[in-house]
């Protein structure tokens, strides 16, 4: 083989480990997000229950 093609094996090589490590912090940032996401659904229906809580102790301690 010459030169030439070890060359171009080396550099198709280190192309395909660069992309896989890329598709693999890819992967994990899209996890992420996902994971976030449905925390932020969660702490949205908390702070929902919490304003209507605080409504009614509002009303409640209006009366007094």
């Amino acid at each position: 083989m010459s030169d030439t093609h070890v060359l171009l094996a080396w550099v198709g090589a280190v192309l395909s480990l660069l992309l896989s490590v890329i598709a693999f912090f890819l992967k994990l940032l899209i996890q992420d997000y996902r994971q976030i996401r449905d925390q932020f659904l969660v702490l949205k229906e908390a702070v929902i229950r919490l304003e209507s809580k605080w409504q009614g102790l509002k009303s409640r301690l209006g009366k007094f």
